[in-house]
């Protein structure tokens, strides 16, 4: 089966969406600086968090590190549950790591 483009995404798309929620929180960074950041970019976190998962867990988009398997955290091991974790904080930490050029450039 071809997947319908209207409604599925690419690994490419996904790994997008993710740098523009973590955009959120990068850019309270560069305007209000560490020591003040707000609760406001909290749901673009958890909206990045949520895509990484998914795109880990369910969609198979990891599988060669994570594994080709589909299934809810209750369904797997513990031991699965925390590189499932693992990789997700990677994803992320990749897309934050891609505003470090911005950082250099903090307004004081």
């Amino acid at each position: 089966m071809v997947p319908d483009d209207s409604v599925s995404m690419t690994k490419e798309k996904i790994l997008a969406e993710i740098d523009v929620a973590m955009g959120g929180h990068v850019a309270e960074k560069l305007i209000i600086g560490d020591s003040k950041i707000t609760s406001g970019c909290g749901s673009d976190l958890q909206g990045a968090t949520s895509m990484a998962c998914r795109a880990v867990r369910y969609f198979g988009m990891f599988g060669e590190s994570a594994g080709y398997v589909s299934s809810d955290p209750d369904q797997t091991s513990e031991k699965y549950n925390a590189m499932v974790d693992k990789e997700v904080k990677s994803i992320l930490d990749v897309s934050l790591n891609y505003y470090k050029p911005y950082r250099n450039h903090l307004i004081e």
